[in-house]
């Protein structure tokens, strides 16, 4: 089976700074791909690249495939003008933005909002149609149809999250990118969101591609995860494996910054400074100025690659048996 969404080696510039880097992915019918890092990492700017959502002041190249059932040629999204992309985003592909409360209209009423979206996609449906549409949607999400009669601002920021999934499924997408779908929602209302996109992933048959800087939502969610740092991917596997055995050093300060209910109660040590700014890469792996394990061979940039079954990472001493033992044997073993 063809991959619902190939991305071969993704490049999105600023100017001349490089926001992300190379990135190699690929997503299955049905899959539930998790994408983690820091603030400034590259999500983002990866999932608009997908929908073609970029500034003007950037450019990007590589090549974006989307393969929607039913379709006999595949969607090449980097040869597809605006007027082309249209016909693509919201039918093919959508998009949960990042806060609701700024990526809905304040001034039109929710039902409105979402009956733009299919009117927009499919031109012979009528106005019973559309009705009908927004108040099977309302109800999918867990909301009921009489509140599409109401403003943005008259929701509840969980109620304003669903409005959003249900935007993003108004014209029955067989992908749907959520970015941060749980930012600013206390944990009662996120873990909610979390459990009614499994519900829907799993009843509508989507994949999704889920955008977060915490793992412990992304390991609620999905089948497998992949790790960005400084605009590259560092690790990418299924979500078990990496979680029961990191493979890259930004991974494991990752997950040894999660809380852990029974643990200890002392705060774990941060990862020192922050992610390098674009235009001032490091020289070799682009994590070594904050890596505990960094040797003279990390000047040289290290590959993505299999290092344990399907799980890929981008380090020189992978594949590590324990941490950091191991590290010190690989060393040794480097300097010999």
């Amino acid at each position: 089976m063809s991959s619902l969404l190939e991305i071969d080696d993704l490049r999105v510039l600023h100017g001349r700074r490089p926001i992300v880097d190379g990135v190699n992915l690929a997503l299955e019918p049905g899959e539930a791909l998790g994408l983690a890092g820091e603030s400034g990492c590259g999500k983002t700017t990866t999932a608009l690249a997908v929908m073609k959502l970029l500034p003007a002041s950037f450019s990007q190249s590589g090549t974006i495939t989307l393969r929607p059932p039913g379709m006999e040629e595949p969607i090449n999204i980097g040869r597809r003008t605006e007027a082309g992309m249209q016909v693509v985003r919201w039918r093919h592909v959508s998009l949960v933005f990042q806060g609701a409360m700024n990526s809905l209209d304040p001034v039109k009423r929710v039902d409105h909002q979402i009956a733009e979206a299919i009117q927009l996609h499919e031109r012979a449906a009528g106005a019973a149609d559309v009705r009908a549409r927004i108040g099977e949607l309302m109800t999918t999400v867990g909301l009921t149809p009489g509140l599409g009669r109401r403003y943005p601002h008259q929701l509840s920021g969980g109620q304003r999250q669903r409005v959003m999934i249900a935007l993003a499924l108004a014209c029955r997408p067989s992908l749907v990118i959520a970015d941060e779908p749980t930012t600013a929602l206390d944990v009662v209302m996120q873990a909610q969101i979390l459990e009614l996109l499994e519900r829907l992933r799993r009843e509508l048959g989507l994949a999704l591609i889920l955008i977060s800087h915490d793992l412990g939502v992304l390991a609620e969610t999905c089948d497998r995860i992949a790790v960005m740092y400084a605009g590259r991917i560092v690790e990418n596997g299924p979500m078990r494996s990496v979680f029961d055995a990191p493979q890259h050093p930004y991974t494991k300060r990752l997950l040894d910054s999660l809380p852990v209910i029974g643990g200890s109660r002392k705060l774990a040590t941060p990862i020192p400074g922050g992610p390098p700014d674009p235009g001032e890469l490091p020289e070799g792996c682009r994590f070594r100025p904050r890596c505990p394990y960094a040797a003279d061979r990390c000047l040289e940039e290290p590959p993505l690659r299999e290092v344990r079954g399907t799980q890929e990472a981008a380090c020189h001493f992978a594949p590590w048996a324990e941490w950091p033992e191991a590290h010190e044997a690989a060393v040794e073993g480097s300097a010999g």
